[in-house]
């Protein structure tokens, strides 16, 4: 048996999950585990990134560039899995907007330091950016950014005036805050 074939094996004796790149086609890639295959075709219980089960996905062997395991994806996604049913649980969010306060600058004060929820921003309706609110001023904001699989990236200072979008709590972000925190327990 190959290697390829005993990897396969490997997955679908332990629900062990794979990552699945198709060739040329970077809009083609599937987490999941083996549910049956054959030298030409294997089927695949494909997972969503946020940790739901998706449907069963067939596909040739061959047109798979390559299959990754045991990488930091795939670790993130056992953590998603386990935990897919927070990420659909908002936290709660009650709002109070003071008028003597600009919106954004009302929303990020009553964020600053919570450490559940993970906020995006627009800036300047070009770039977003998300992560913890640290500080706030009546001009300006620190953020801890944190990465799409809950990578710390670091601080920054954005303007509040540069903001043209506030989004909380939403599902990739609850992922991401799973994920942040999974991290920094890893360490």
């Amino acid at each position: 048996m190959n290697l390829l074939l005993e990897q396969l094996e490997k997955s679908k004796q332990n629900k062990e999950l794979l990552n699945f790149t198709v060739y040329n086609d970077d809009s083609k890639f599937w987490c999941g585990y083996v549910v049956d295959y054959s030298e030409d075709f294997v089927a695949i219980q494909h997972f969503t990134k946020f940790g739901k089960k998706d449907g069963i996905i067939v596909h040739p062997i061959e047109r798979f560039e390559r299959i990754d395991f045991n990488d930091d994806y795939v670790k993130a996604m056992e953590c998603v899995i386990d935990y897919s049913d927070e990420i659909y649980k908002p936290n709660p969010i009650n709002f109070v907007f003071l008028q003597e306060e600009s919106y954004y600058e009302s929303v990020l004060k009553q964020l600053k330091g919570n450490k559940n929820v993970i906020t995006s921003f627009e800036i300047s309706n070009d770039e977003y950016y998300s992560g913890y609110i640290l500080e706030v001023s009546e001009t300006d904001f620190i953020i801890n950014c944190v990465g799409k699989n809950g990578e710390d990236l670091g601080m920054s200072i954005f303007k509040i005036e540069d903001i043209t979008s506030v989004q909380l709590d939403d599902v990739d972000n609850r992922r991401r805050n799973i994920l942040f925190k999974w991290l920094k327990a890893k360490l």
